[in-house]
C-alpha cells in the first residue's frame, strides 16, 4: 500500500481520538467506522480485490465498535487492534510451523515485491531482504503478542490519548525493533 495510515487501521484511531474531542464518544465511534469502511474501499480500489487480512481487520473493527456503542464503553474499540495483532500472530505462527511458509515474505512479494523494496535501497541485495522477511515471520508474532498486552492494559487502565501513543507510536516502534532485532540474528 501507499500509505502506512492506511495499511496498519491508524485512520479509524486518529478520526476517533478528533472527534471524540469535539463531538463525543458515539459520534467518534461513527467516525472510526466510517474510516475503517473507506480504508477497506481503498484497499479494494487499490488491489482491485478483498484480502482477507483486510475483510478480517475490518469486520472485527465493526464488531469491536458495535460493542462499544452497545455498551457505552470505548474500551472494546480500544482493543480491536490488539484483537488484530493476537490474530495476526496466531496466523503467522500457524504458517510458520504447520505449512513452512513466511507470510511476511509472501505478503512483502504481493503487495510490494522484493525487487521494488532492493531498488529502493540499492545496498541491500534481494537474499538479504528475503532472509530479513523470513526471519521476521517468526519472530514478528512475539512483538505482536507483547504490543497486544500493552495495548490491553493502556486500553483499561490509561487515557485516551495514553491509550493512542501505544496504540500507533508504540505499534511502529515495535516493527522497528523486530525489524532490527530480524537484521541483527541474520548478520550474525
Amino acid at each position: 500500500m501507499n500509505s502506512s495510515l492506511i495499511w496498519f487501521g491508524f485512520l479509524p484511531i486518529v478520526a476517533f481520538l478528533l472527534v471524540d474531542a469535539f463531538a463525543g464518544r458515539r459520534r467518534a465511534l461513527w467516525a472510526a467506522l466510517l474510516l475503517g469502511t473507506l480504508e477497506l474501499a481503498y484497499t479494494v480500489s487499490v488491489f482491485g480485490a478483498m484480502d482477507y487480512i483486510s475483510v478480517i481487520g475490518f469486520l472485527i473493527l465493526a464488531g469491536f465498535v458495535y460493542l462499544s456503542l452497545r455498551r457505552d464503553d470505548d474500551y472494546f474499540f480500544k482493543v480491536h487492534g490488539a484483537v488484530i495483532n493476537l490474530l495476526l500472530a496466531a496466523i503467522m505462527l500457524v504458517s510458520w510451523y504447520a505449512f513452512d511458509k513466511a507470510l511476511l515474505l509472501d505478503v512483502a512479494e504481493k503487495y510490494v515485491g522484493l525487487d521494488k523494496l532492493v531498488e529502493a535501497n540499492p545496498r541491500l541485495d534481494r537474499v538479504s531482504v528475503a532472509a530479513t522477511f523470513r526471519v521476521m515471520s517468526v519472530h514478528l508474532p512475539g512483538w505482536l503478542v507483547l504490543h497486544s498486552l500493552l495495548t490491553f492494559s493502556a486500553a483499561a487502565n490509561w487515557g485516551k490519548w495514553a491509550w493512542a501513543f501505544v496504540r500507533i507510536p508504540g505499534f511502529i516502534l515495535m516493527l522497528i525493533v523486530a525489524s532490527a532485532f530480524a537484521q541483527s540474528s541474520i548478520l550474525r
